[in-house]
């Protein structure tokens, strides 16, 4: 869903409260599992680009941060990089923010329905 779906669609995801539950099984065993997860979270991250403090500060606040740094030591050499390459590009600095004149987006929680797509 994060790497085909349309802006609106991943700003459902995230109002409807998916990145800490994604953020939870970042812990699981299985290498698959977690790599797609990576792949969610930075997809998110990528779409997200004027509002990204706002995803970093949720990814942060449910605990999904320190797993990610955790992840920088994962033995697979894939999953390490992903990681890394996350915790440098979105939370190296103390502002997240990073303004590319893109889509600003509002993660508040609503009960709207689902974009369609």
């Amino acid at each position: 869903m994060t790497a085909n779906g349309s802006p609106e669609q991943i700003t459902y995801l995230i109002r409807q409260g998916a990145v800490p539950g994604m953020c939870n099984l970042l812990s699981v065993r299985d290498p698959q599992i977690v790599q797609v997860l990576l792949d969610g979270i930075n997809n998110m991250l990528q779409t997200c680009r004027q509002d990204t403090d706002s995803l970093c500060t949720i990814i942060e606040d449910c605990g999904g941060l320190d797993k990610i740094e955790e992840l920088q030591k994962h033995q697979n050499k894939q999953i390490y990089k992903l990681a890394f390459d996350i915790i440098d590009k979105y939370f190296s600095s103390e502002d997240y923010i990073e303004n590319d004149g893109e889509e600003e987006f509002n993660f508040q929680e609503n009960n709207a329905a689902a974009p369609e797509g």
